[in-house]
């Protein structure tokens, strides 16, 4: 029977299941371990980073490995305000975004920050310019902006590259979620912070 959920998940890729078994037979020490099964298991571990690494488009310690997609969105998300909390205390999202941006966003209001929404159109595509004049009309200094590179429900694309210049020349950092694009290729624009998740 065919598998057409490929939105919420899909089979491993041979390659990956080869790499998964060796990892398993041959990485199961800890990895910050001198003795010779713990540096077997770094081995390992530095090859997947640096393999992830290229993939992204990152240098390998930019990459940090998290157990799925939505807790790399809540730490890229709560992470990125707290590091940027003298700079504001204002978020942008998409009102599209995925549930975990959306938790993020509520619980950085519930903490005394402010959240600006950016709306889509009927298709589920922000506009060009929208998330400039969000930032402009935010009501204090923004720490940070998000937007989905692809819909996980509908498919719609984003316009990234445009809405990351429109950030950077803001000087707001800006958080994609390529959970629904990474495996398909990489994500253009000046991006500043990239999540993805290896099981789509």
């Amino acid at each position: 029977m065919p598998y057409f959920d490929a939105a919420s998940s899909v089979p491993l890729h041979p390659v990956a299941r080869q790499a998964l078994l060796a990892a398993l037979d041959e990485g199961w020490a800890d990895p910050s371990r001198l003795y010779r099964e713990g540096r077997r298991a770094r081995m390992l571990l530095d090859a997947a980073r640096q393999t992830a690494a290229e993939a992204v488009g990152c240098r390998p310690d930019e990459l940090v490995f998290t157990p799925s997609g939505t807790r790399a969105l809540h730490d890229g998300v709560a992470g990125a305000l707290a590091g940027r909390r003298r700079a504001g205390r204002h978020l942008v999202v998409s009102a599209v975004e995925h549930s975990a941006v959306l938790h993020a966003a509520d619980l950085h209001r519930s903490g005394g920050g402010t959240v600006g929404e950016v709306l889509v159109d009927r298709t589920g595509r922000v506009a060009p310019g929208a998330f400039a004049e969000a930032l402009r009309a935010a009501p204090g200094p923004a720490a940070l902006a998000c937007l989905q590179s692809a819909n996980h429900e509908v498919g719609t694309e984003q316009p990234v590259a445009e809405v990351a210049g429109e950030c950077r020349e803001a000087g707001v950092p800006l958080l994609v979620d390529a959970a629904q694009s990474l495996g398909w290729g990489p994500v253009e624009g000046d991006w500043s912070l990239l999540t993805g998740s290896a099981h789509k």
